[in-house]
């Protein structure tokens, strides 16, 4: 009788342990799961960096910023419309070649890249006075009649100048007039413009849905960890009206949202009219 109870006792204390080990290990795979998820959202958050140095670096050589890649080959596609270069579309993936980046997140993603729409029209992206010409490639730079440079304070407007000049304005004078890169100026909208989001510039909002950040003329998006059914189809991976869906539902006001609720969200990174004509100063390329 002895027996047969301290076998029963074994039992029981064996069924114990490995119900521990199968707790711990079980903890230990979700622990390691954990942190191999860290470390993909942090490779990617230094991935984003250098795209974002990539970009500005591409910037200051060539004077003018890559449209998207459209055929998944790694640079930048782009048509002739009208004898001028255009981008092939607004949005694709990054042209990763053309920056030397990476062409996937850590999540082996590819990244979403968006641009200023305008960069599709011949009238617009050579235009002095749009936002799109920082994609201003090849072919004749244009400008509005409506253009002037205010004498008095120096500034060039590319209209109402006579509504805003206390002096006089030059409709003659022009500050850019060559038909290469740069196609831009100092002087390029939302400088001296009313309404500078009127230029087609993307908009970022924060997480309570304020704006954060305009005059974006580049957008670079990780999807994260779902980054795969979010390219395969945004909604069926994305709840309505999340910053998520914000950022691959290509719509045509190009407002994106930030999202730090989850370490795995989406990850951001743009560049500013302000951004590239900074990048302009600094290597004197006006």
């Amino acid at each position: 009788m002895s027996d047969s109870k301290q076998q029963g006792v074994t039992l029981v204390e064996i069924s114990l342990a490995l119900l521990l080990i199968g707790i711990l290990t079980t903890g230990a795979l979700t622990l390691n799961g954990v942190f191999r998820q860290l470390t993909k959202a942090e490779e990617t958050k230094e991935q984003m960096a250098q795209i974002k140095m990539g970009l500005m670096s591409y910037l200051k050589v060539n004077r003018y910023l890559p449209c998207p890649d459209t055929n998944s080959d790694g640079l930048e596609d782009r048509r002739i419309s009208m004898g001028v270069s255009v981008c092939q579309s607004r949005q694709g993936t990054l042209p990763y070649q053309s920056l030397s980046v990476s062409d996937k997140d850590a999540w082996g993603s590819p990244f979403y890249y968006r641009v200023n729409p305008r960069t599709e029209q011949s009238q617009r992206i050579n235009d002095l006075c749009e936002t799109a010409s920082i994609f201003g490639y090849s072919g004749a730079r244009v400008r509005p009649d409506s253009s002037a440079m205010c004498e008095k304070n120096g500034v060039f407007y590319c209209d109402k100048c006579g509504d805003v000049c206390s002096g006089s304005c030059e409709y003659n004078t022009d500050v850019r007039q060559n038909d290469s890169p740069p196609y831009f100026s100092l002087h390029t909208p939302p400088k001296g413009a009313e309404n500078a989001d009127g230029y087609k510039n993307m908009l970022v909002l924060n997480e309570q849905g304020a704006e954060f950040e305009n005059a974006i003329v580049v957008m670079v998006v990780s999807f994260g960890s779902n980054g795969t059914q979010t390219w395969l189809d945004c909604e069926q991976a994305t709840s309505t009206a999340s910053p998520e869906r914000q950022n691959c539902d290509n719509d045509s006001a190009g407002v994106f949202q930030i999202d730090t609720s989850d370490y795995l969200d989406d990850y951001l990174a743009w560049i500013t009219l302000h951004d590239v004509k900074q990048a302009m100063i600094d290597v004197r390329g006006f």
